[in-house]
């Protein structure tokens, strides 16, 4: 829980609200090259999945799918698959 509250205020997102899934199992995401993030953003990005596969290895088995399905996005990343990362 500790970890979880130390990412979240890094990532200035320490008073958002919760939200349930939004990538369903059996949903494919695919590169959005009309709206790459720029450079700023992508790192943000990497930041956010990595942290989120490093915790769900310890605390939330049940979300990998999603979380796999944005990590595969890493060289083509959209506006869209940022908002789903957040």
């Amino acid at each position: 829980m500790i970890y979880t509250k130390k990412l979240l205020k890094r990532l200035k997102m320490d008073n958002c609200n919760l939200a349930k899934l939004l990538i369903l199992t059996g949903t494919i995401l695919k590169p959005n090259i009309k709206s790459l993030l720029k450079y700023n953003d992508a790192i943000i990005y990497r930041q956010i999945i990595g942290s989120i596969i490093y915790l769900l290895n310890y605390t939330r088995p049940n979300t990998s799918y999603a979380v796999d399905q944005l990590a595969r996005l890493m060289a083509a990343l959209g506006e869209s698959h940022y908002r789903l990362s957040k």
